[in-house]
């Protein structure tokens, strides 16, 4: 049928917007042989169109959906209103900005508007209607969603508004909504701006608002400036609780080559409590910086004293961190004993003797590793520190083969951890395996029986389960918890979840994703119903953002995982799931790798966050080093530009699962020592391999020097034996 003898039939009938939905519907299927009786029984498939517009083709998205221009009713009002959203996304995509406010406004009258008055805003700003972007912004302000955008209209404010008329907009805007600092002024560039534009027009600014770029800075250049412009007056009147807000945002900026010279110029005049809270960040940043040399000098000069009323208790203290950082253990100690003479009960006391007994056996001097392990365990028998000092001691005795003695600590350390400490499998399960060395058949049996009931899917459930032969999907010991499934057929959500949970559908279809998971995850935080906790995880599944999903996991469903029977439950699914699947099998074998092990890697590295970034500037899914990354990719002649390349999934995966692959091949295949090369570099796993020769795979893991990688192997080898059990049919 000719689109004129559409137009003309339902003109007349008034569904000309149905059947030209259902008919690009069909189009995108290839089904446009139905009868016309047929079309409007088809629900349109909305993924296609979202996979359309992902790959980029909006030519024709806006093709197939241009013709649809009025509203219908339902059931089909939300596939139109999601239809003229995407025309209008990709209308802007095409720099249409005109053409796609058109759309957006028709997306207006349906049950999102905040969302199309956004996307509005940016039509506005991209077609240079700065004021109209303003007026929107002020009435997306009124929404009661409006928190959520905040940040992004933040950045247009700052990206979009460079002109001296632009920048006298932007300010008379900001002095509109100055009662809501929180909303822009506590963005540093667009504070500068409203203070600036504020003297020019000689427009007062009351002393708080004055004080928001110095109270908030976002770099070392806007801390700088602020500083260098506060008011005398201003600095004068400062608060602790203020002085503190500055120091502790300079810290999360990890500005502490600043703070060294910053702080001397906020303690002076201080009270002596405020001035002491300000040396420990002084003598800290010093430490984070490693100038250890140089606030040596600082102490041994008097300085702490003199400028920052530092307490001798308190000098007694870094002394001790600062020998021990400049190896000087002895001299440590020195200063450990005079702080437990002069303030026995002084809080800091277990910290350091943990830190000497972790440096004594650093230095490979076990017979002060043990003295200090026991005076910790003697001096405060009930202490967190002293369940390490316990395990510490038990493993030593251990190794030596001396089990009455290894087993005695066990036993000692395992009686003062806390109840939900993931502390506890790691006791039961040597504790059982140092029975067994001992032919205490029947303890053994039995924490081996508590510990696959308990904690059948840590690592320890696991790997004793496969130690034992037990890991068969009936196996009697492990815990059958009764499935308790009702909630997740969605009858106890309540009509407000309802009605939020088809929001964030609506969001997902039109690629607004972003919006979508940071509205759920505040959701999540107030009391809600359990079925509204699953549906969001069914949500973010079918949507496949993984990332926030492990979110959801980890703070809602977390300790289910714990001794439920591993199967094919979607709650396993949710927990481990299968992204870039098919990308992911054929790279992994071509690097000769299982690709559970690969997803165990991707899980334990990002958790499926493909934007993830390191404080090493690791990027991506698997987490991979710029260098180490530029080398893949040469090994591949795959030419990049620019790091930001790294970040897209498929390379990422790419190029990490054949790394893994060539480390892997290094051992022999050896899970243990591959995950642990991959984390902490083959060249550390082939030393410590050396070292450790006669230990058997679960006893290496113990050894590992570095906490990190010990942890990291752990949950590497959890999330591939789970990954198999899920799967394995």
């Amino acid at each position: 049928m000719q689109d004129h003898h559409l137009n003309e039939l339902f003109s007349l009938y008034f569904i000309l917007p149905m059947l030209n939905l259902i008919k690009a519907a069909l189009v995108f299927l290839g089904i446009l042989s139905l009868s016309t009786s047929n079309l409007l029984a088809l629900a349109p498939e909305w993924k296609v169109y979202r996979d359309v517009f992902e790959k980029g083709d909006c030519a024709r998205i806006i093709r197939e959906l241009g013709a649809i221009q009025q509203a219908v009713p339902e059931p089909h009002g939300d596939f139109w209103s999601k239809s003229m959203m995407f025309l209008g996304k990709c209308l802007l995509k095409e720099n249409q900005p005109e053409k796609a406010k058109k759309f957006i406004l028709l997306a207006a009258k349906g049950a999102h508007s905040d969302v199309a008055l956004f996307h509005l805003i940016q039509a506005n700003i991209k077609s240079g209607e700065k004021s109209e972007a303003l007026e929107n912004i002020s009435q997306l302000l009124e929404q009661p969603k409006h928190v959520f955008y905040l940040a992004r209209i933040r950045n247009l404010l700052r990206e979009n508004f460079n002109s001296e008329d632009e920048r006298k907009m932007l300010f008379h805007f900001l002095s509109q909504h100055r009662e809501h600092p929180e909303y822009f002024l506590h963005d540093a560039k667009l504070h500068q701006l409203f203070i600036t534009q504020s003297d020019l027009f000689k427009q007062p600014v009351n002393k708080k608002l004055r004080l928001l770029g110095w109270l908030y800075p976002e770099d070392e250049k806007t801390a700088k400036q602020s500083h260098k412009s506060i008011w005398p007056t201003d600095f004068k009147d400062l608060t602790p609780e203020q002085i503190k807000l500055r120091v502790q945002n300079l810290k999360k900026l990890n500005l502490h080559p600043y703070l060294i010279s910053h702080l001397p110029r906020l303690v002076e005049d201080q009270d002596a409590g405020l001035r002491q809270w300000l040396g420990n960040s002084w003598i800290d940043a010093h430490f984070r910086t490693k100038q250890y040399q140089s606030i040596y000098t600082k102490i041994k000069e008097g300085e702490l004293e003199k400028d920052w009323g530092m307490s001798a208790k308190n000098l007694l203290y870094w002394n001790a961190l600062l020998k021990m950082k400049r190896r000087k253990l002895d001299e440590a100690v020195s200063y450990v004993e005079n702080l437990k003479k002069i303030d026995p009960k002084n809080s800091r006391l277990p910290f350091l003797y943990r830190s000497l007994a972790k440096n004594f056996k650093s230095r490979r001097k076990p017979e002060p590793t043990h003295e200090w392990w026991t005076r910790l365990i003697k001096e405060y028998p009930k202490h967190r520190y002293t369940i390490t000092a316990h395990w510490e001691e038990a493993w030593k005795y251990y190794s030596r083969n001396q089990f009455y003695s290894s087993l005695k600590h066990l036993d000692a350390g395992f009686a003062i951890i806390p109840k939900y400490s993931k502390k506890r499998p790691q006791f039961i399960y040597w504790r059982a395996k140092t029975h067994d060395l001992l032919k205490h058949q029947q303890e053994s049996d039995q924490l081996y029986g508590e510990l696959f009931t308990k904690y059948a899917n840590t690592y320890y459930g696991l790997r004793g389960m496969l130690e034992q032969g037990k890991l068969e999907a009936d196996s009697d010991s492990m815990k059958n918890l009764i499935k308790k499934t009702e909630h997740r057929s969605g009858q106890n959500l309540t009509d407000s979840e309802k009605i939020l949970l088809k929001r964030w559908e609506f969001l997902f279809d039109i690629l607004d994703n972003q919006q979508a998971e940071e509205e759920m995850l505040n959701a999540l935080k107030k009391d809600h119903s359990k079925s509204f906790s699953w549906k969001i995880c069914e949500l973010l599944n079918r949507y496949e953002a993984f990332h926030t999903l492990q979110k959801v996991i980890a703070n809602h469903y977390i300790y289910e995982l714990y001794d439920q029977e591993i199967g094919e439950d979607p709650l396993w699914e949710f927990a481990f799931p299968r992204p870039y699947w098919d990308h992911v099998r054929e790279v992994s074998s071509k690097a000769g790798i299982d690709p559970y092990f690969a997803l165990a890697i991707m899980r334990e590295e990002s958790h499926f966050n493909p934007n993830a970034i390191s404080r090493s500037e690791a990027m991506g899914l698997m987490q991979l080093m710029p260098a180490t990354a530029k080398e893949q990719a040469g090994r591949h002649k795959i030419k990049v530009n620019d790091l930001k390349q790294f970040f897209e999934p498929r390379l990422n995966t790419l190029l990490g699962t054949d790394y893994l692959g060539r480390i892997a091949s290094r051992f022999n295949d050896e899970l243990v020592y591959t995950a642990g090369g991959y984390n902490a570099g083959p060249t550390n796993m082939k030393r410590w391999l050396k070292t450790y020769n006669s230990a058997s795979p679960e006893e290496f893991v113990e050894h590992i020097p570095f906490q990190e990688t010990k942890d990291y192997v752990k949950r590497v080898y959890r999330s591939y034996q789970i990954y198999l059990q899920i799967y394995s049919s």
